[in-house]
C-alpha cells in the first residue's frame, strides 16, 4: 500500500493521487506503464467523479427545458446537455497523467475547485483611466470590492459590495437570497433589511431546487472512461507558449482565437471517440434511471419525458446518432461566431496555486480601450457565511413601493449615504470639483433621480 504524505490515508501501490484528498503521491512508487485502466476515471483509482464537474450543468434552469410542451425537443435538448457535459469533463478530468506541465497543474486545480460545494470568492477591482483629467482624478482613487458566497448543496448567495476610495471604505451594500427570500442589506444606510418572498423573485423556486437535488444526488458515482493522454496533448498543444508557470503562479495568455481552437479540437477528437461516447450513455442511463426512482419528490421534471429518453439511450444506433447532431451543432456554432480580434482585447490570467495545486486566486488584468484598464484579483476560499435574516425586523419590498413609507426610507438612505462620502475627505473634494456643487446637493440629485426611475 502506498501512504498519502498528506493524510496518511493508505492507498493502491499503483495510485498516483491520494483517493481520499487527492494529493499527489510519491513519484518512486509509481509504475511507469499506462495501462488501460489509467484511462477510467473512476473514485477507485482517481479520487474525482464526475459531478465534481457537471455541477453547472444541472442548474434548476436547464431542468425547466425539460417541462415544455414538445417531448422530442425535450429529450434531444437534454441529450444535447448530457452529450456537452461530457465533452467538458473530458477537458478537466485529466487525473490520469502526471502533472508535470503548467497545464495540467491548472487542469488539477480546477478540479479540485469544481469539489467546493461551499466557496467564497473575494473580488477587487480598480480602474486606469488616462482620459479627462478631472474624471481620471476621481477614477483612479475608486476601488470596488465585490464578495460572493454561495452553497451549492441549498443554492444558497450572497453578493455583497464594497465602495473604497483612496483605499477607505465609503459604503457597502449586500443581496442575496435563501430558500425562503430575495434580501437586500444596506447595511450603515438603512437600520433594517428588505425582502421579497424569493417565488415572487423567481416563481416556483422552491420546486426547481428540489429537483435539482435529486439530479445533484443521480451525478454521484458517475464514471467517465477516454483516453485522458489524448485530450491532454491537445490541450497543451493548442496553449503552447500562451501557458506558462512562474513560481507558484500559472500565467495564461488568451484571445478568441485561441480559445476558439481550443474548443474546436476538443469537440473534434470527443466527436471520434468512440469510448467516450458509450461510457456518456451508460451514465446516462444510470442517472435517468436513478432519477425516475424519485419521481413521487419531482416537482419541475416530467417523468414521461425521462422514459422517452430513457429509451433513446438504450437503443445504441439511435444514441449515437444523438451524440454526432450534439458534438456537431457545438462544432458548427464556433463557425457561426464572429470575432472581431481587434475589437477583443487579448487576456492575461494569473492562476495562484496553493498546496497540491489548488486555486487560491485568479488574477488578469485587461484594456478595455486605449483609455481604460482594469485589474481584477480574485481569492477564493472555502466555506460560505451569509446574512442572519429575519423577515420581523426587515421591509417587505412590494409593500414598500405601493406604500407611502418609501419616501422616509428614501430620506434616511440619502442621509446616511451623505455622511458616509463626507467622511472621506478625499472623495468628497473629487466629486464637488467634477460636479461643481456641494456633496448633499450632488447625493440628493442622484437619489432623487433613482427613485423616480424605480417607481
Amino acid at each position: 500500500m502506498k501512504k498519502c504524505p498528506n493524510c496518511n490515508f493508505e492507498n493502491r501501490d499503483e495510485a498516483l493521487f491520494c483517493t481520499k484528498c487527492g494529493n499527489k503521491l510519491p513519484e518512486q512508487s509509481l509504475n511507469t506503464e499506462v495501462n488501460e485502466t489509467q484511462n477510467t476515471v473512476t473514485p477507485d483509482n482517481s479520487g474525482y467523479t464526475v459531478n465534481q464537474v457537471l455541477k453547472p450543468a444541472v442548474q434548476p434552469s436547464a431542468n425547466a427545458d425539460i417541462s415544455v410542451d414538445t417531448p422530442k425537443k425535450k429529450s434531444k435538448a437534454l441529450l444535447f446537455v448530457l452529450g456537452l457535459a461530457a465533452v467538458i469533463a473530458v477537458i478537466f478530468l485529466v487525473t490520469s497523467i502526471s502533472f508535470a506541465k503548467p497545464a495540467e497543474k491548472l487542469i488539477q486545480g480546477i478540479i479540485k475547485l469544481s469539489k467546493m460545494d461551499k466557496y467564497t470568492t473575494t473580488t477587487t477591482i480598480d480602474i486606469a483611466y488616462d482620459g479627462d483629467e478631472e474624471a481620471a482624478d476621481l477614477l483612479n482613487g475608486l476601488t470596488i470590492k465585490l464578495e460572493t458566497a454561495a452553497d451549492m448543496n441549498e443554492l444558497f448567495a450572497q453578493l455583497t459590495l464594497d465602495l473604497l476610495y483612496s483605499n477607505k471604505p465609503v459604503v457597502q451594500v449586500a443581496a442575496g437570497l435563501n430558500n425562503e427570500d430575495f434580501y437586500v442589506d444596506l447595511k450603515d444606510l438603512h437600520k433594517k433589511k428588505f425582502y421579497q418572498d424569493i417565488e415572487d423573485v423567481i416563481p416556483d423556486y422552491p420546486d426547481y431546487v428540489n429537483d435539482y437535488k435529486i439530479v445533484k444526488k443521480a451525478f454521484k458515482g458517475v464514471s467517465l472512461k477516454f483516453d485522458a493522454k489524448k485530450y491532454m496533448k491537445i490541450i497543451n498543444n493548442v496553449l503552447e507558449d500562451n501557458i506558462k508557470k512562474s513560481g507558484k503562479k500559472i500565467i495564461l495568455t488568451l484571445d478568441p482565437e485561441i480559445i476558439s481552437e481550443l474548443f474546436m479540437e476538443l469537440l473534434e477528437e470527443a466527436e471520434d471517440d468512440n469510448k467516450l461516447m458509450e461510457s456518456v450513455r451508460k451514465n446516462a442511463i444510470n442517472i435517468i434511471k436513478q432519477i425516475v426512482k424519485e419521481k413521487k419528490r419531482l416537482k419541475i421534471i416530467d417523468v414521461d419525458d425521462l422514459e422517452e429518453m430513457l429509451e433513446i439511450l438504450e437503443d445504441k444506433d439511435e444514441f449515437e446518432e444523438y451524440y454526432q447532431n450534439a458534438i456537431s451543432d457545438a462544432l458548427s456554432s464556433f463557425d457561426y461566431m464572429v470575432f472581431d480580434v481587434d475589437d477583443i482585447p487579448e487576456m492575461e490570467i494569473i492562476f495562484r496555486l496553493g498546496a497540491g495545486n489548488t486555486i487560491k486566486g485568479i488574477d488578469f488584468s485587461t484594456e478595455i480601450n486605449d483609455e481604460i484598464e482594469i485589474f481584477v484579483k480574485s481569492d477564493i476560499k472555502s466555506g460560505a457565511s451569509f446574512t442572519k435574516f429575519n423577515r420581523k425586523d426587515s421591509i417587505e419590498i412590494s409593500k414598500l413601493m405601493s406604500g407611502r413609507g418609501i419616501e422616509d426610507v428614501v430620506e434616511e438612505i440619502t442621509e446616511n449615504l451623505i455622511k458616509s462620502i463626507k467622511k472621506n475627505k478625499d472623495l468628497t473634494k473629487k466629486l464637488e470639483d467634477l460636479t461643481g456643487q456641494d456633496i448633499e446637493d450632488s447625493i440628493e440629485m442622484m437619489i432623487y433621480g433613482a427613485s423616480r426611475f424605480i417607481r
